[in-house]
This record gives structure tokens, C-alpha cells and sequence, in this order.
């Protein structure tokens, strides 16, 4: 888990390792604190603490400084749990089974990407926005698991993956219906 400062949010990371190097996804998890997040603990009940400040920057929590506690309701959400870089795409695994309609339609997904131009100066704009083509969606046999097989994956970009038609076998919409993958290796084999 990440914090943000300027969106006073915590985002739940999801690493792995290619060639060698870690890079991953993260998806939005819990917002609305009183500060930007910047110091995060979970405590022995599980309950997790959030020491946000505005460091002079300001932050959507609007308050100068901000201690917030988020407890578990004890339901698990249905969320991309992880997503993985394939040579061709992405895998993407579910915290519950999906309903393999949409889950298995291209349509059902966009994928755009960008990058920022790295310089000394603070900041930059997204530049290099290129939108992937979603070629094919492969849902498992447990339903838990989708393969995306895009046309082209953008070395060095970071891959913005929304799926707002997706739903559970059940019929619930993701919580979180979008990931941010920053492909920096593209994995040479599955």
C-alpha cells in the first residue's frame, strides 16, 4: 500500500519481477482522508492509520494535517487482485469468479498509454499518448483469471486499463474499475 499526498488516497500495489527489475500495477483503495497520505500503519487489529499532512502543498483532504483509521469491513470486494505482464499483454486475476460474457469481450476494455518527459525541471505532462488495442480476452476455466492479448504493449509507458463493463458471476461491478501498470521490461517469455 501507497499513499498520495496530493490526492489524499492509498493505493494498493500489485509487483512482480521482469528481467530481473520489479514494476507492477496499482489500483485506487481507499480515499477521503482528512490530508495527503504519506505515513501508513496497520495495527495489531488490522485496522490500518494514515498520517497525512499538506506539507505546504495543499491536498483534496483540505486540512493541514490529518491522523484517519480504516477499519475492514470483513468483506472482500470484488477487485483486480493482481495484474501481470505477459509478452502480449497482460493477465489479469479476480478476487471472485467473473461473468465470462463481458469478461471475454474486447470491447469490454480500453487501454491507453503514456509517458513523461524526464527532466530536471519538476514535472511534466503525459506525452505520448498511444491507445492499445484490446486483440483478445481469454477467460479461465474457474473464471477467476482473464487474458488480455493486446495489439502492441509501449516499452518505458505507463498502461491505464479501465474495464467498467466487467461484473462478477454474481452481477456486482468492480469497486475499482481501472489499474495503472507501469511497463518499464516486457517480459520475453511466459
Amino acid at each position: 500500500f501507497v499513499g498520495d499526498q496530493t490526492f489524499s488516497t492509498v493505493m494498493r500495489v500489485s509487483l512482480e519481477k521482469v528481467q530481473g527489475h520489479y514494476q507492477g500495477a496499482c489500483f485506487p483503495f481507499l480515499e477521503g482522508f482528512g490530508s495527503g497520505s504519506l505515513a501508513l500503519q496497520f495495527a495489531p487489529d488490522g485496522s490500518l492509520f494514515v498520517g497525512g499532512t499538506a506539507r505546504g502543498w495543499g491536498s483534496r483532504g483540505g486540512k493541514e494535517y490529518s491522523l484517519d483509521r480504516g477499519r475492514w469491513t470483513g468483506k472482500v470486494p470484488f477487485e483486480v487482485l493482481e495484474m501481470r505482464a505477459k509478452p502480449d499483454g497482460f493477465e489479469l486475476t479476480f478476487t471472485e469468479p467473473v461473468d465470462a460474457k463481458p469478461a471475454g469481450d474486447p470491447a469490454s476494455y480500453s487501454l491507453p498509454t503514456y509517458t513523461y518527459v524526464y527532466q530536471s525541471g519538476y514535472g511534466s505532462p503525459e506525452v505520448d499518448h498511444v491507445e492499445c488495442r484490446i486483440e483478445r480476452a481469454e477467460v479461465s476455466e474457474d473464471r477467476r483469471t482473464v487474458r488480455l492479448h493486446v495489439d502492441r504493449l509501449h516499452r518505458g509507458h505507463g498502461h491505464e486499463l479501465h474495464l467498467d463493463a466487467l461484473r462478477s458471476a454474481t452481477g456486482l461491478p468492480l469497486l475499482h474499475p481501472v489499474g495503472y501498470y507501469t511497463l518499464n521490461y516486457i517480459p520475453e517469455s511466459e
